[in-house]
């Protein structure tokens, strides 16, 4: 029995490893990219780590300084040519760099101020315990309670919010942030960056959102790490989170029959579905059949309502966004009730924990950091006898009204 439990873990682990594309980060130089600058003699020397699951950035670390590479290859937004950035250990002379690093952005750590425009972004940095860097937000529709008070206080400064518009040219020259993590989206936030940099403001692009997998959109906390030295606490928290996202994965695939799940968002006919993208790699880790899972791109697809009934109709769990079946854009009771899972009520929303008088919900926070915690709550959905003690912690089942 102890060795099939072995042998079932590793099944998990070489099954994550293969979907996610692991990849190790190098400490050494590459040749066409940097030359010395001198002796290890601080923090960037000794405080390394490597890049497991995250495909939009990696980092090589060298004598005083580390060089991150970011880039993406979402189509649909042509969103990233690779861009560079430059770390350099604080006091520290600026290293001799190629002309390949003529573009890229230079400047010092640690960071001594840090502005956002993601609330993702946000729960990164006080994940971090560097919640006193940060000088700038979205706004008010924050769900962290310290991060709310800062805010109240006007310690923290509103820039606007990320899918809406660019942060606030003016409230950003006024603050100065020594780094300012912008959430770039498609190109016109590209076109954004390149500004803000024109009038000396360090932006960086963040492209958590754009991971195919769960674990590697966490593992960009080892990416903020990076600005404040702080790979050493990155690493320890990554590799816990990741541990125990591991020893559920295992629980869940022991299971039979598999459970079959599906997650869409009805939309007037059209709506969006979580086929191939990283909340969709949260559904097969946590032991379910993905019964709109195809082998299109790792991005949230458009479906309509015909081609998600042929495809899950006798799907056992649904997940959706929204906390009712009451909005307009829902389908009609003789569509819904086609469904097994409407039928049963085994329909969940992830929106549990919310501040409504605040329109801030946590699922856009706690959950960029803490994915162990969302796929808990999945596993526990899926086959409630696995985890027979777990309260959810995201997941509520949806208020509905339609059911014959």
């Amino acid at each position: 029995m102890n060795e099939q439990r072995r042998l079932s873990s590793a099944w998990v682990l070489v099954l994550l490893l293969a979907a996610v594309g692991c990849r190790t980060v190098t400490d050494e130089s590459k040749g066409d990219e940097t030359q010395s600058a001198g002796p290890a003699v601080d923090s960037i020397s000794t405080n390394r780590m490597s890049i497991r699951y995250a495909r939009n950035f990696s980092v090589s670390y060298h004598d005083a300084y580390k060089i991150i590479r970011l880039a993406s290859n979402d189509e649909e937004h042509n969103q990233l040519k690779p861009r560079y950035v430059v770390l350099v250990q604080r006091g520290r002379p600026k290293p001799q760099l190629p002309d390949s690093l003529a573009d890229a952005l230079v400047m010092e750590v640690p960071v001594r101020s840090a502005a956002v425009n993601e609330d993702g972004d946000a729960s990164r940095i006080t994940a971090l315990g560097e919640i006193d860097k940060l000088i700038g937000l979205g706004g008010g529709e924050i769900y962290d309670p310290e991060l709310r008070k800062r805010w109240e206080q006007k310690r923290i400064a509103s820039l606007g919010y990320s899918f809406h518009s660019l942060p606030e040219t003016e409230v950003l020259l006024s603050l100065r942030p020594d780094v300012l993590f912008l959430f770039t989206h498609d190109p016109e936030q590209m076109k954004g960056l390149d500004q803000f940099r024109q009038l000396g403001i360090r932006a960086v692009p963040v492209l958590a959102w754009d991971e195919p997998s769960f674990l590697g959109k966490a593992e960009w906390i080892k990416f903020t790490a990076l600005f404040f030295n702080a790979e050493a606490k990155a690493d320890s928290l990554f590799t816990r989170i990741e541990t125990r996202c591991l020893k559920l994965m295992q629980l869940a695939h022991q299971q039979r029959p598999p459970v079959k799940v599906l997650s869409f968002h009805p939309s007037n006919g059209l709506g969006f579905a979580h086929r191939n993208d990283f909340f969709a790699s949260y559904l097969t880790a946590a032991g379910g059949v993905n019964v709109l899972a195809d082998q299109g791109p790792n991005r949230v697809a458009r479906m309509t309502n015909e081609e998600v009934y042929a495809l899950a109709r006798n799907a056992d769990v649904w997940i959706v966004a929204d906390t009712s079946d009451t909005s307009s854009e829902w389908p009609p009771a003789s569509y819904l009730n086609g469904f097994k899972a409407y039928r049963n009520g085994q329909l969940y929303h992830y929106h549990r924990r919310v501040h409504y008088a605040h329109n801030a919900y946590d699922w856009y926070e706690t959950a960029e950091v803490r994915p162990d915690l969302v796929l808990a709550d999945l596993v526990s959905i899926f086959y409630p006898n696995v985890l027979p003690d777990h309260s959810l912690f995201f997941f509520k089942k949806v208020h509905l009204t339609k059911q014959n």
